[in-house]
């Protein structure tokens, strides 16, 4: 066996190969597409009357590692130890992976070096201040060469830029409701007077009728996002307040 293996209690990212009635043969498709094999007990919580019915041939899984035994070249993995929510988060960071590497290859032959050259002097700086390279690719297509550091200088303006050509930050929204009343004889241009310095911080705001706004900040990260969102409250209940008028506000889901 080959001394690139996982460990137990791993998590790994597998491809069905084979299934047979009384259990799957996987290849661990970041371990050199090693053998691995789910014995029909560890396809699912519940009793598995047709494995078939649970399990198909090319499908990409997240599995435990439950044991390696080396004289036998064998690898026990396990599916119903893996939850549905940490094997789709499993599947989307090898997935993710494989993207920034395929990246990576391209700027390694744009600029006629070698990929193992690219993974030394560029991604391996960039794991030791991020989680991952998926991470640390979105970081710089937020922030350039800031989120770089570490980066040997050669690669550095290539790195960024063909991240920022091809990596797309990802964005979190925050969603609340503004109830809004105003006494005054002019209240609809008061109103409209608050709402557009709640737009100048970056917010969408929509009339859905009653008195109601729908109040929509966007942002790279959830803490960014309501950081935005409560400034936005906060200038229009103080524009209100000057004239006496009402704000309520209420988080969205």
């Amino acid at each position: 066996m080959d001394e690139d293996i996982p460990e137990a209690g791993e998590t790994v990212v597998c491809k069905v190969k084979q299934v047979l009635d009384y259990g799957a043969f996987v290849e661990l498709v970041e371990y050199n597409n090693q053998k691995g094999f789910v014995h029909i007990s560890q396809i699912a919580s519940r009793w598995v009357k047709n494995i078939r019915n649970h399990v198909k041939e090319g499908q990409i899984r997240a599995a435990k590692v439950l044991a390696i035994n080396r004289e036998r070249n064998q690898i026990d993995l396990s599916f119903n130890k893996v939850s549905g929510h940490a094997q789709r988060a499993r599947i989307e960071q090898w997935k993710q992976l494989k993207r920034c590497k395929k990246l990576l290859e391209v700027l390694a032959k744009e600029q006629r070096k070698s990929f193992d050259q690219v993974w030394e002097q560029a991604a391996k700086p960039l794991l030791e201040s991020h989680d991952s390279l998926g991470q640390a690719f979105q970081s710089i297509a937020l922030l350039g060469e800031e989120a770089a550091k570490g980066v040997e200088k050669p690669w550095l303006k290539p790195l960024v830029e063909i991240v920022k050509k091809n990596v797309s930050v990802p964005e979190k929204k925050v969603k609340g409701v503004l109830s809004i009343r105003s006494r005054q004889p002019d209240g609809v241009e008061v109103i409209k007077k608050a709402l557009k310095k709640a737009e100048a911080k970056d917010v969408e705001i929509f009339y859905s009728g009653g008195g109601k706004y729908s109040v929509v900040a966007t942002a790279p990260d959830f803490k960014a996002a309501e950081k935005k969102m409560d400034k936005a409250v906060f200038l229009v209940s103080e524009e209100m307040k000057k004239s006496g008028g009402e704000v309520k506000f209420e988080r969205s889901e």
